[in-house]
């Protein structure tokens, strides 16, 4: 049996990890749950935890030879640790040569393949630069050049001369010059914030929304699309963050919804995405990735903007297709990339576990599906108050 690490920064093993080696179980492979502090650089051992009769049981055994690893081990505390493993075993993302937002934006503005995609995007240094972009572009969102998954955004606009409407979340306020200075000075200055021109991207009852492209490598070692999906901000002022309150829904029926008879063209459009920017994105950091999340706007006119690409996208939307995705991978990362041949396996035990594996893959997938459908109803959103009073009283 093969090993593979799974590193996160969770003291438990996330829903993700137990589908995950479930699902590596067929191959012959077996998961080993890390953390940083589970590295002996000394002795070149790692103490981790395997998934045995559907519980993770302690388990000492060798640095892996392969490690899927989340982008936020890479913190200052865990330098010297990330520094052994970079020369000590394969990682699925070395975090080499990695892209600022608008660093990103400016090497693609420049790409004839890929111009059409982007955002006009500044850096701000001064109060008086941002006034000077809010003058060009009237409407623009601030956020943070390190941000994740929404937090720090804002969105500002020329209300009139003196005036300016500034949004967060759910909230928009009216600032006279003074205010918006002030808010420039704690919020913004020296804080690493871009600005980009505003992209209307909103469904017709105007709420605003993006496609989630979610690709993963696949077990012939290419990029495939896991999922694609809609991310509707209901009540949101600027963004589409379903985990301030919103919803999801497959891309189809949305665009059908929305945009009537060019649905069609916008999806293929959002498919061929899903293709291009990857390879793309390999080739700019020049060093192994194995997933990745871009985000994507689309205007009223159908046309698509690139509003960032995400090197560790949530996957709590879909568990079972990226478990799917990583077990496969894995198997051909270990054959391919490593030149570690198949053991012997028994075929009939093996087809048979594949083909439980692929039920589990399914029920999943419909379970998120119907979880989803629910959050993603007008019942659910009214009775949100109620929910909160009770786990107030019952924390009581």
């Amino acid at each position: 049996m093969q090993e593979i690490g799974f590193m996160t920064n969770f003291n438990q093993p996330t829903k993700l990890a137990t589908i995950t080696a479930l699902i590596a179980k067929s191959y012959d492979i077996d998961l080993i749950y890390l953390r940083p502090k589970d590295v002996d650089i000394d002795s070149g051992m790692v103490r981790g935890k395997v998934l045995n009769n559907g519980k993770w049981k302690t388990k000492s055994t060798k640095v892996p030879r392969f490690i899927d690893i989340s982008p936020y081990c890479f913190k200052k505390s865990n330098r010297e640790i990330m520094d052994y493993l970079k020369d000590n075993t394969f990682l699925s993302d070395n975090r080499e040569n990695t892209l600022s937002k608008q660093k990103l934006q400016d090497i693609l503005k420049e790409d004839n393949n890929f111009s059409h995609l982007v955002i006009p995007t500044q850096k701000v240094k001064t109060f008086e630069e941002l006034l000077n972009y809010l003058k060009l572009y009237k409407k623009t969102v601030l956020k943070p050049i390190r941000g994740l998954r929404g937090k720090g955004v804002h969105f500002l606009e020329v209300e009139n001369e003196d005036t300016f409407r500034l949004g967060y979340q759910t909230e928009m306020k009216i600032m006279n010059l003074q205010e918006l200075e002030e808010f420039y000075y704690h919020t913004i200055h020296r804080k690493g914030y871009i600005l980009q021109k505003y992209v209307s991207s909103r469904t017709t009852q105007g709420d605003p929304f993006d496609c989630r492209i979610h690709v993963e490598k696949d077990g012939s070692g290419n990029w495939s699309v896991a999922k694609m999906y809609i991310r509707i901000g209901i009540g949101q002022s600027i963004i589409s963050n379903v985990n301030q309150g919103g919803g999801i829904s497959d891309p189809k029926p949305f665009l059908k919804a929305n945009f009537n008879n060019n649905w069609s063209e916008i999806y293929d459009s959002l498919k061929e995405v899903g293709k291009s920017i990857p390879k793309k994105m390999e080739e700019l950091r020049n060093t192994h990735i194995m997933y990745m999340g871009m985000d994507i706007g689309i205007d009223r006119s159908g046309k698509l903007y690139l509003f960032e690409v995400n090197d560790g996208p949530s996957t709590i939307a879909l568990i079972s297709e990226v478990a799917y995705h990583r077990s496969n991978y894995y198997s051909y990362a270990l054959r391919e990339l490593l030149s570690i041949p198949d053991k012997d396996k028994n075929s009939s035990q093996l087809n048979q576990l594949q083909q439980e594996v692929k039920q589990l893959r399914l029920e999943n997938k419909q379970k998120d599906k119907e979880i989803n459908q629910i959050k993603s109803s007008t019942s659910w959103k009214m009775t949100r108050l109620i929910r909160i009073v009770g786990k107030l009283f019952k924390n009581k």
